[in-house]
């Protein structure tokens, strides 16, 4: 692998098909996705910079239609601001304080890098004018879990929501976000599903550009052989893991998150009206259950 300023691992991929777990094994295997993360693997400094690049656009992650749209006079500008952060104070929150002050600019990084983000599969068409060569990663998983899971989460943050003094601050002077809810739209499995189409064709979209650089890699299948794919991922990335340490990480897969819905019959009616699809066939879901 060349050493010099070494192009980024990006992960793309929908919310909920196990972009969290593909950053946490590669992490554990020496692939660096920064310092500063929450709770989900996101590097902070991308995750801001990404959900910067989509407000510019009026699009957010769970609805990013607009993105699509952006021009030449859009891409100037916001590049401008990226490259700026890039070798800004805030590179702080990626590098960690060592690597801050050794690397000036994060573009300027001689060791394997990258970072997770699901917005990263339309943010991309940004991103390229400033790493042209990066390895893409993309993971999918069968839409009903995916729209179950998002719609299990965003319960769950309703009913978690607690009113305290930022927030009724928020209110008072009606600024900023309340997180009453983070999404309204995923409520509804059925916008879960077709979310999940908008960002799986983007992600197979980006296939004629990309080429050799992007490889898609299917949740169900990781799932059932867990060391054998993780060693073709790290074998993509070129990053520098031995055998017995991967077989290692690997172990930390768990199977049973396979195909959750079957248990369900409710889930299992909602799959039965999309299973005829293109793009169900196309990514080996047309089956998963016999009419």
């Amino acid at each position: 692998m060349n050493t010099k300023h070494l192009q980024p691992v990006i992960i793309i991929g929908m919310h909920r098909s196990g972009t969290t777990m593909l950053a946490s094994l590669l992490e554990q295997l020496g692939l660096f996705i920064g310092v500063k993360k929450q709770e989900n693997d996101e590097s902070l400094f991308f995750f801001k910079l990404n959900d910067w690049l989509l407000r510019q656009a009026n699009a957010s992650w769970d609805n990013p239609h607009n993105f699509n749209f952006i021009n030449t006079v859009f891409k100037e500008r916001v590049l401008r601001v990226l490259k700026q952060h890039l070798k800004g104070m805030r590179r702080i929150e990626y590098l960690g304080f060592e690597k801050f002050l050794r690397y000036k600019d994060i573009r300027h990084v001689d060791f394997p890098w990258g970072w997770k983000d699901p917005r990263n599969t339309f943010t991309i068409d940004v991103w390229k004018d400033i790493f042209p060569h990066p390895k893409l990663l993309h993971i999918y998983r069968n839409p009903i879990d995916v729209a179950n899971s998002a719609r299990k989460r965003e319960v769950e943050i309703q009913n978690n929501y607690k009113q305290n003094w930022k927030n009724t601050l928020k209110e008072r002077f009606a600024f900023g976000k309340v997180f009453y809810q983070d999404s309204l739209r995923l409520q509804n499995i059925h916008e879960g599903i077709q979310l999940w189409k908008d960002y799986v064709q983007k992600a197979f979209s980006l296939e004629e550009e990309w080429k050799e650089n992007i490889l898609h890699i299917r949740y169900e299948t990781f799932l059932d052989h867990p060391a054998d794919t993780l060693e073709k991922i790290v074998r993509f990335i070129e990053l520098p893991a031995d055998p017995s340490s991967i077989y290692a990480v690997s172990k930390h897969v768990l199977s049973e998150n396979n195909f959750t819905f079957i248990k369900d019959t409710s889930l299992q009616e909602l799959y039965l009206q999309i299973q005829s699809e293109d793009i169900m066939h196309k990514l080996g879901y047309g089956d998963i259950i016999n009419k």
